[in-house]
């Protein structure tokens, strides 16, 4: 289990890549869909950063980089997309709908293999 430190070191390095990867998409460089390919093909991670942030929960995201901003500054203000979502109710995997799309799937379907 990494210590302390190690997971304030992992959070805000997770934070800043999930912030640069908003900034590629609010600038129209790429969509989310695509930054999160190439961070999983080109730089090894086992998931993008907006599957990460819409499956941690884009209203849990929020208040983290509302925290960290106000701890360490500007660098980690929330921008402007995560807040449009989160007022508009779109909380990532567990509401359907974040940065991404998700089709949910009934327990049934899950099961069976549907």
């Amino acid at each position: 289990m990494p210590s302390d430190w190690e997971q304030q070191l992992i959070r805000r390095f997770t934070l800043a890549t999930f912030l640069e990867a908003v900034r590629l998409f609010e600038e129209g460089i790429a969509a989310p869909e695509d930054v999160d390919l190439a961070m999983r093909a080109g730089a090894g991670l086992a998931e993008g950063p907006f599957h990460w942030a819409d499956a941690r929960g884009l209203d849990v995201v929020l208040e983290e980089l509302e925290m960290l901003a106000a701890e360490v500054g500007p660098r980690f203000q929330p921008p402007a997309s995560l807040r449009e979502r989160v007022q508009r109710g779109q909380l990532g995997v567990r509401t359907g709908r974040g940065y991404m799309t998700y089709v949910r799937r009934s327990r049934r379907q899950t099961e069976e293999g549907e």
